[in-house]
């Protein structure tokens, strides 16, 4: 039923290459020759604007050499267990260096480095709408199908650029410790009388936009349609008016627990694996799977990178069973590899499987969001300005 449900979502249509850490955006134009302002869908919109990028200012594991191979993902818990069930075991295995660096998204760095030729990111984990993007205008390599299984993939789980690493979701969670019972949907979220409080939603029109229109009332399989057009919009943005004296926007993903786990916020929208994670904290935040918004990342190579063919056998590693498993022993993942996301053991011991609950979530449409997100984004942020 899974794969049935990924490949109605438009999930395969990512294949023809024409989503927040904090995973969130808006179009940087890089340079006019790869055409970065048609729509790329960042997650860096607010830091970059704040200059952040100019700046450089990423959390760097600096390689050893020139010669190390350099994987750049978003940071957290997963990459620190990355660094060890893949990048090193690779590493180890294959007896060349492996290094990794931590970015928020930042699509024109990466424009910068292609035009200059002049590439010092390797493998990039990238999500479904940059990639999208980025393969088009060339920033991304093809990848190389004798070196990688393309079989061993859910369906949906490969682009021409892409080979899919893991799946991610939000959800709606509230404190039950203070709330015994919170909102059960993105109806009642809206539902200030009864639900009093804040609420605290994603500073940006990916996601935000598409909780709106369920909230009123829109059946997930008809969100995108009615989003595409002018009506839909004005009701999306109608029903965030609404609700925007109680609502605290937050822009990376530590901040939903730390506002409901504070009280600052009583109710939010954020990413599902944290909130199982705090939940095995001690914490109570009961996910609300029926609010499930989900995506996968995935392992690109970044055009003329000096280390090209070692990159795609990384990925090749990455995505196989043995590794993935390994990793699923130490940190919950939702894998693209099909033998790992449908072992029983696996599938127990991680409940916060986004494909698991797949038939009860929304897919985030990567066709949609390259086709209307840099608008979209700018709409949303002049609106969230008055």
């Amino acid at each position: 039923m899974y794969h049935h449900h990924i490949k109605n979502t438009n999930m395969d249509a990512q294949v023809r290459c024409r989503p927040q850490g904090g995973r969130g955006c808006n179009a940087i134009a890089a340079t006019s020759e790869f055409n970065e302002n048609e729509g790329i869908m960042t997650k860096t919109k607010m830091l970059l604007s704040a200059g952040l990028l100019a700046l450089g200012a990423f959390s760097a594991t600096v390689p050893a050499s020139a010669r190390d191979l350099m994987v750049v993902g978003f940071g957290g818990g997963f990459q620190d267990n990355a660094r060890k069930h893949l990048f090193q075991a690779y590493a180890a295995e294959k007896g060349v260096k492996v290094a990794d660096d931590v970015y928020n998204g930042e699509m024109a760095k990466i424009y910068s480095m292609v035009k200059s030729n002049d590439v010092t990111y390797d493998v990039v984990m990238v999500e479904a709408p940059e990639l999208a993007r980025g393969c088009e205008d060339g920033v991304f390599e093809k990848l190389d199908w004798s070196v990688i299984d393309q079989k061993k993939f859910i369906p949906g789980g490969t682009t021409a650029c892409g080979a899919g690493a893991v799946g991610w979701g939000v959800s709606l969670f509230y404190d039950q410790a203070r709330t015994p019972n919170g909102p059960a949907s993105y109806a009642e979220l809206w539902d200030v009388q009864k639900f009093p409080g804040k609420r605290s939603l994603r500073s940006g029109a990916k996601m935000t936009l598409e909780i709106a229109l369920m909230a009123d009332g829109v059946p997930a399989a008809d969100v995108y349609k009615v989003l595409a057009t002018p009506e839909g919009q004005k009701r999306a943005f109608a029903k965030l008016d609404a609700l925007k004296p109680n609502i605290v926007w937050w822009k990376s993903g530590t901040q939903p627990l730390q506002l409901v786990g504070s009280g600052e916020a009583a109710y939010a929208v954020g990413y599902v694996g944290r909130t199982i994670r705090a939940n095995e904290g001690g914490a109570k935040y009961p996910v609300q799977w029926n609010t499930l918004l989900f995506s996968f990342d995935y392992w690109s190579v970044v055009r003329n990178s000096p280390n090209k063919a070692e990159a795609m056998k990384l990925i090749s590693f990455m995505t196989d069973a043995k590794p993935l498993a390994n990793l699923a022993q130490d940190w919950a993942v939702s894998p693209a590899n099909a033998a790992v996301a449908s072992d029983p053991e696996i599938v127990k011991k991680n409940p916060g499987m986004v494909a698991n609950h797949a038939k009860e979530g929304l897919f985030i449409n990567t066709e949609f969001w390259v086709e209307h997100g840099e608008d979209l984004e700018a709409r949303f942020n002049a609106w969230l300005a008055k």
